[in-house]
């Protein structure tokens, strides 16, 4: 479990350089989680938030303008390699997400 949590996380941290550089997004509070809590408690963490709160995090609209929804935690979170790591119940909020901001699923 614990080689599939690093393949996560370093998964995100590809992203994070990825939006910064294409998109010109420097996630710097997720960055700052990820430092304290690692990359799947990050992602546990902001999930909850958002589905306690119903708003789309700041990081996800950042990416949908950008046309990136690629780069983003929930679309890592839908991984099938990664369903070990999160709930049926994150998995899902993170689908249907991203469906809702019209993600094409066929690429994962």
């Amino acid at each position: 479990m614990d080689r599939l949590k690093q393949k996560f996380e370093n998964e995100l941290v590809s992203k994070m350089l990825t939006a910064k550089r294409e998109c010109g997004y420097n996630p710097t509070r997720f960055n700052q989680e990820m430092a304290r809590y690692g990359g799947v408690d990050t992602a546990k963490r902001l999930i909850a938030k958002a589905r306690h709160t119903g708003n789309i995090s700041d990081g996800l609209s950042t990416l949908y303008m950008c046309r990136r929804l690629d780069l983003s935690m929930e679309e890592s979170v839908c991984k099938d390699e990664y369903a070990p790591l999160f709930t049926a119940e994150e998995i899902q909020y993170c689908k249907e997400r991203l469906n809702s901001l019209g993600y094409d699923f066929s690429n994962i």
